[in-house]
């Protein structure tokens, strides 16, 4: 069972990347809040367990606001067939695996998904699911997994076209079910989860429209690939996010994956409506679909769209793909602190940031700065010193989930245990089909 109770971590550096900068810093975690903030001197001799993470960068816990759970035990899955293009990489390798993925798949893969962004540090999690043969019931699935954690969660189930039009309206159905279930719930949330405009026909969007709530927001691959750049185009909008927006599916809340593909009209309503854009820069690499443009989209925040649990190596390599020692390091500050936080309280209100009566979603990077460390330089510490992003000690909501090296919500050796049998189990489908 994970740990919470009254404690202290002290002795680290108490950052936030904004404007918390204590060198020698301690939090004092009560009740799954944060309590008191100050220096290790100023909360030394209270009344509760103190835990010494011996120099190390207290921040609050991370987000990853687009990952797929599912995609937990491909590691070392081949596509079958050719992979000349983008479509290729999905009806080869991502569109086979959802086909063959059931309740035990689908549970095991979030567990593992979550176990490994834990590690990590993260403890907010939107995930974009897809499971074509095991759809009701889906995302109450991984909910499950979530609520084990005892961390934040975003769901959806993709909706699309391609299974055919029976098919469509159990995903949404399934979307519409697991919102309003979750309208009011404190650490799980629904939104729409729409696979991307080139899967969703006329038709579909105009039902999809018509059936969710104004408040509901939608996630989805926003001009991943030129492919569905064209597919907008030839139907007479602009491009993806024009087509969106043209169906009243576009607001502040909404989540778009990727941008890469964009039209000018596009930017200009990003610009105007402020969506949330997520730009996945390893995902887009390996694809090689390109790179978001960052000069015309000035307000973004990074994913891992399945690539991984581990968003602290997201920055790195947002850093390594775009302008390296050209870049202009206010701008990643600002994405991976402000512009972050910003996010997660949009939806899960009292995290994202420290203050007191704040819930206590902590990461401690498992990394010991050598050299000085200030507010200006933090941002490259993060890259060139912390590097991979493994933690030292994750926290959700004052529930200790990560330490030592050890997760303790749960055996993660039976975990491994059976990710390892049912691994198996999904590639022989995947491959015998």
């Amino acid at each position: 069972m994970s740990e919470k109770k009254h404690y202290i971590i002290t002795g680290g550096i108490v950052t936030d990347g904004v404007s918390t900068f204590i060198e020698n810093g301690a939090l004092e975690i009560d009740g799954g809040k944060i309590a008191k903030i100050g220096s290790s001197e100023e909360l030394k001799n209270l009344d509760a367990e103190y835990i010494d993470v011996g120099g190390r960068i207290i921040m609050p816990a991370f987000l990853n606001p687009h990952h797929h759970l599912y995609s937990s035990l491909t590691t070392g899955l081949s596509p079958i067939g050719r992979i000349d293009g983008f479509v290729d990489i999905l009806e080869n390798l991502w569109w086979r695996l959802d086909k063959i993925l059931d309740e035990e798949s689908v549970y095991i893969s979030a567990l593992v998904g979550i176990i490994d962004s834990v590690e990590h540090g993260a403890t907010t999690i939107f995930d974009h699911h897809a499971s074509m043969n095991f759809v009701r019931g889906g995302l109450d699935t991984i909910a499950k997994a979530f609520e084990l954690a005892k961390i934040e969660g975003l769901l959806c189930f993709e909706t699309s076209d391609r299974m055919g039009s029976n098919e469509v309206e159990k995903h949404i159905a399934e979307n519409l079910e697991f919102y309003e279930k979750h309208r009011y719930s404190k650490n799980i949330k629904g939104a729409f989860g729409l696979h991307a405009n080139f899967t969703l026909s006329e038709k579909t969007l105009a039902k999809i429209a018509e059936s969710k709530p104004t408040d509901m927001p939608i996630h989805i691959h926003c001009g991943e690939d030129f492919f569905d750049f064209d597919y907008c185009r030839n139907l007479g909008y602009s491009g993806p996010v024009d087509r969106l927006n043209k169906f009243g599916l576009l607001d502040n809340s909404s989540l778009l994956a990727h941008c890469v593909n964009l039209s000018q009209r596009d930017y200009e309503l990003i610009d105007k409506i402020e969506p949330i854009v997520i730009t996945n820069p390893e995902s887009n690499a390996n694809n090689r679909v390109g790179k978001m443009n960052r000069d015309k989209i000035g307000k973004y925040i990074l994913g891992t769209d399945g690539m991984s649990g581990d968003i602290l190596s997201t920055l790195r390599s947002m850093y390594l793909l775009g302008d390296g020692i050209d870049s202009d390091f206010d701008e990643l500050s600002r994405t991976f602190f402000a512009n972050r936080y910003a996010v997660q309280r949009k939806f899960f209100p009292n995290t994202g940031e420290f203050r007191v009566g704040a819930s206590a979603n902590i990461a401690v990077l498992d990394y010991i700065p050598m050299t000085p460390i200030n507010h200006d330089n933090l941002l490259g510490h993060l890259i060139f010193g912390a590097k991979t992003g493994k933690a030292f000690l994750t926290i959700s909501n004052g529930n200790i989930l990560y330490r030592d090296g050890e997760i303790k919500f749960i055996d993660e050796n039976d975990v491994i245990v059976q990710a390892k049998i049912l691994a198996k189990k999904l590639f022989d489908k995947f491959y015998s089909k």
